[in-house]
């Protein structure tokens, strides 16, 4: 996170990110990787993903106000991730939350393609005067705390104002000659002694929350722990070997006792073994006759089922035989039309004979 952090600040995301949207606040160097609030956490991610996607010359379409799934939008950052050639091993779902390790590789790999992108290359740093620099000793038994304050002080104060070189060499030859002469200094004695006087006091390092002498109080308690169990080792000691003697002592008794009551059950054991195994026998066959059952059943309750069904049939077909009432309704049909044929056959008597009268007439 602090490297996403000091990248974005190289590519200047606090006038062209964060100045037209007042609603994101400047990033700290815990943001994203520290769990906090996802709905915080994830629209800032989402974001930040679109802004360097599209500095990074990619013709990125931006989602509006988040409306999006968190799970589409992580999948389109992850496949735009994945086209400009990152090789992150991890499930989507993980930069769902806005934070954690995956979040923080995949906004590291993003600044990277966008500083590609506008140019911008680290350079080795180059030590010009990197042979004449000396490490200073280091007092492996100084305490820290309080007292690095004094030992910053002293070792400032106690610098030589022709300790420092500040040489314009004109080719290799004279700067080697320079390395292996004397070393001596152009600056003012007077202006260096001022300038150390105005810089000292800032050079003291104080960490009121670091006990001075934690390291060493460590230390003191063990070796007082160290002498404290000593002492009272020598007198535990027999104690102890004697208890340890009696648990010796009852577990040989109880080995010989268990290898005597293994020989004397041993027959009993014998049977055992040899009962168990013939109840394993008739276990197996009774399983066998127990699947044999269960089919014989089944195919039972078909037959059953099938000689139920003609029964059916049977009786259905029975009923159908037996009934007279279709005869009956045809008979009752044909004495109504017997009757209507009558009646049919008076109307046709009267009709013709009122002919017969008119016609005589």
């Amino acid at each position: 996170m602090e490297d996403v952090l000091e990248k974005l600040k190289i590519l200047d995301y606090e006038t062209k990110f964060l100045a037209p949207r007042r609603d994101f606040k400047p990033l700290h160097r815990c943001f994203f990787s520290v769990p906090d609030k996802p709905s915080d956490q994830f629209p800032y991610f989402a974001a930040l993903s679109g802004w360097l996607l599209t500095t990074s010359g990619i013709d990125f379409v931006k989602w509006a106000d988040f409306d999006e799934d968190p799970n589409s939008i992580s999948q389109t950052v992850m496949s735009e991730c994945k086209r400009l050639g990152f090789r992150g091993e991890f499930p989507v779902s993980k930069l769902r939350h806005g934070s954690g390790d995956a979040v923080c590789m995949v906004l590291n790999f993003l600044a990277d393609c966008a500083l590609k992108k506008m140019g911008f290359a680290v350079q080795p740093p180059v030590y010009t005067m990197a042979d004449i620099v000396e490490e200073a000793q280091v007092d492996e038994e100084a305490e820290i705390g309080d007292e690095i304050d004094d030992t910053v002080t002293e070792d400032v104060e106690n610098v030589s104002p022709y300790s420092a070189i500040d040489l314009d060499l004109k080719d290799r030859q004279n700067e080697q000659r320079v390395i292996q002469g004397v070393v001596e200094s152009n600056v003012d004695p007077a202006k260096w002694a001022l300038e150390l006087e105005r810089v000292g006091p800032m050079l003291r390092w104080k960490n009121k929350n670091l006990p001075s002498h934690e390291w060493r109080s460590h230390l003191d308690q063990s070796a007082k722990h160290e002498t404290l169990v000593k002492e009272r080792f020598k007198n535990v000691r027999s104690i102890l070997i004697n208890v340890g003697q009696k648990l010796q002592e009852a577990v040989d008794r109880i080995s010989a006792k268990e290898n005597h009551i293994n020989k004397d059950f041993e027959h009993l054991g014998i049977d055992f073994r040899e009962k168990d195994k013939n109840f394993n026998e008739i276990q197996g066959r009774y399983n066998e006759l127990s699947q044999s059952v269960a089919e014989l059943t089944g195919e039972l309750t078909k037959k059953s089922e099938a000689v139920d069904q003609v029964k059916r049939q049977m009786t259905e077909r029975n009923d159908r035989i037996t009934d007279t009432s279709p005869l009956n309704r045809i008979s009752s049909s044909l004495g109504q039309l017997r009757k209507e044929i009558t009646a049919m056959e008076l109307r046709i008597g009267v009709v013709s004979q009122t002919l017969l009268q008119r016609n005589a007439s």
